[in-house]
């Protein structure tokens, strides 16, 4: 094997890895889809595609213009490496945002279903059984939701959006069911004749 050979297949390697990479940032990019984040992923990809058509290059010279190309290859590796980690960091940024806001939610949720059960001890004894039985499913889905939401806080690539639409579901659920449960809880609370006060 000749050593430009063997260089165009070192760098060959390294595009793999870039291509990894990029695909990588291209799956969490959903988390915010704002104008520039779009335009960033764009550059980082025009990048990467500069980068592919000088390894085509390079392959393709004779031995001559072999150092030349070299350069050039080495300086669209670099570009193309800058812009990937650029999008890394930001993506992370905005991933640590996101977990840190759904695990927020989450313990203040878990506050709210604390208050709810002490207000239904203070409710009739024939709503007891099925009251406890509520409660049970309840903190079930909300421990449930919270190790959807560690799996994804461990995920990387192409499994955090998949886990991320994973979690958004069973919060959704979790959610819904609050909700019946503390209308249930106010309205039970209410004085004969008197209906609870219209959200706002």
């Amino acid at each position: 094997m000749t050593e430009q050979e063997a260089y165009v297949k070192k760098m060959e390697a390294e595009k793999q890895q870039l291509d990894a990479r990029l695909a990588a940032v291209e799956a969490e990019a959903d988390i915010r889809k704002a104008e520039a984040d779009i335009q960033e992923l764009s550059g980082a990809k025009r990048r990467a595609e500069n980068f592919r058509r000088k390894l085509e290059e390079i392959r393709r010279r004779g031995t001559e213009d072999f150092e030349s190309g070299k350069v050039e290859l080495r300086r669209a590796y670099e570009d193309v490496d800058k812009a990937v980690a650029g999008m890394e960091t930001k993506v992370e940024v905005l991933r640590a945002g996101y977990e840190r806001k759904r695990e927020a939610e989450l313990e203040s949720l878990g506050a709210q279903f604390a208050g709810w059960e002490a207000s239904r001890d203070r409710t009739r004894a024939e709503d007891s059984l099925l009251t406890r039985e509520e409660f049970v499913f309840l903190r079930r889905s909300l421990q449930n939701t919270q190790a959807v939401l560690k799996d994804l806080m461990k995920s990387k690539g192409k499994e955090w959006p998949r886990l991320k639409k994973e979690y958004e579901a069973a919060w959704n659920d979790l959610c819904e069911r609050s909700e019946k449960i503390r209308a249930d809880t106010v309205k039970a609370e209410q004085p004969a004749g008197e209906q609870p006060s219209p959200q706002t």
